[in-house]
């Protein structure tokens, strides 16, 4: 039982080097300290964005939500397969009104993450976005095939369950979303503890903010 939790403890550590996602060290430490990240801990956090979603259910008209990549961190971060980070932005009659994360909480919370609205570095991010040139690399995410627009009420229901389910945080949580061909290079990487089936196992009922994205997201057909 020791070996099988000692293990166990390397696995996690190993994954949060290769998929810090969210949650790098220096990440972590300004979780810890700034005053607009500790906001991330509020345990209002999940009862303001249950109210706003469930707001959008009972009138969906002129709503509609976009899911979108970034930058990790900060804007001097390099963006790639490890290193990118993934939220909402929804929208009434084409303005925006709120930015929507699965974000990772700070030390001491009552929260293991929680659902945020408005996170700094995402509204920052954005304005960036469509104001300036770009400098966190934010990239709307486009479907398998091509598509372009996510059902809106569809993608709120999916969010608002996730959201029931108490899913905590972990890091490296959205390695399981990896494309079958990125799955099959974490079988050849040494040391061998590190394959897809423990991560899944470690990963069960958790999310990173990309794992978030990707599996509540909801294409119109």
């Amino acid at each position: 039982m020791k070996s099988a939790k000692n293990s166990s403890f390397v696995l996690i550590i190993a994954f949060s080097l290769l998929f810090p996602g969210c949650a790098s060290i220096q990440a972590n430490k300004d979780l810890n300290t700034k005053p607009e990240d500790l906001l991330r801990g509020d345990p209002s956090n999940p009862v303001r964005v249950q109210e706003y979603l469930q707001g959008i259910l009972a009138n969906p008209k002129g709503y509609e939500v976009k899911a979108f990549e970034r930058r990790a961190f900060s804007a001097n971060t390099k963006k790639n397969l490890f290193m990118v980070h993934s939220f909402y932005v929804f929208f009434k009659n084409d303005s925006m009104e709120h930015t929507l994360v699965f974000t990772a909480t700070p030390k001491g919370s009552e929260l293991d993450g929680c659902w945020m609205l408005d996170a700094e570095t995402d509204t920052e991010s954005y304005g960036l976005f469509i104001s300036s040139d770009n400098p966190w690399e934010v990239e709307e995410y486009k479907g398998k095939h091509g598509e372009t627009t996510l059902n809106t009420v569809q993608t709120t229901q999916n969010i608002l369950a996730r959201l029931d389910k108490g899913y905590t945080f972990f890091g490296p949580a959205s390695a399981r979303n990896l494309a079958w061909y990125h799955q099959v290079w974490m079988f050849l990487v040494p040391p061998p503890i590190i394959t897809y089936a423990p991560l899944l196992l470690v990963s069960i009922h958790s999310d990173n903010c990309t794992s978030a994205v990707l599996e509540t997201m909801a294409w119109e057909q």
